[in-house]
């Protein structure tokens, strides 16, 4: 019979090769915080050429998305990322929580983001047991499993008992 806590049991892969994870909360499901490190942010400040502006600006009297500035929100927001993800690295740290945004709108042809959140030092949680949802989630496709696929074994009282 398939134990739903061996099922649930595991290591989070460990953070290695520079790699830099980020969270809106304020710890990673699975990770230890080990230390914090410090503030980490990133700003970036992007506008388009006159001629994409005007162009938004024409677009808005007739409706739709306007594409330009979604892109321009896009490529602001990214390399915000990119700056806080450096910062965080040359700080020490191999995840960032608590991250939020601020933004500024396209108005004008202009975008300005800024990111920051707590750059720390995280390492996997030996034979971590996921709780709340995700425990849930993984506790019933065990239970849905022994349902369609049973095992039967002799030595098993409880399965003898439900032979007669």
């Amino acid at each position: 019979m398939m134990n739903d806590k061996d099922l649930l049991v595991g290591t989070r892969p460990a953070i290695t090769n520079g790699r830099i994870i980020m969270t809106g909360s304020d710890g990673f499901d699975g990770y230890e915080i080990l230390e914090y490190k410090g503030m980490t942010w990133g700003i970036s400040i992007r506008a388009k050429d006159a001629g994409q502006d005007c162009g938004m600006a024409c677009k808005q009297i007739t409706g739709g998305e306007l594409v330009s500035y979604t892109q321009l929100g896009d490529e602001s927001r990214q390399k915000a990322i990119d700056r806080m993800l450096e910062m965080a690295g040359r700080i020490g740290g191999n995840g960032v929580i608590n991250v939020t945004f601020e933004l500024t709108g396209a108005a004008q042809g202009a975008s300005m983001v800024v990111v920051h959140g707590t750059a720390v030092w995280i390492e996997p949680v030996k034979n971590y047991v996921p709780t709340g949802a995700v425990g849930n989630v993984l506790a019933e496709l065990v239970h849905h499993f022994e349902k369609a696929h049973p095992i039967e074994n002799d030595d098993d009282s409880s399965s003898t008992d439900a032979k007669q």
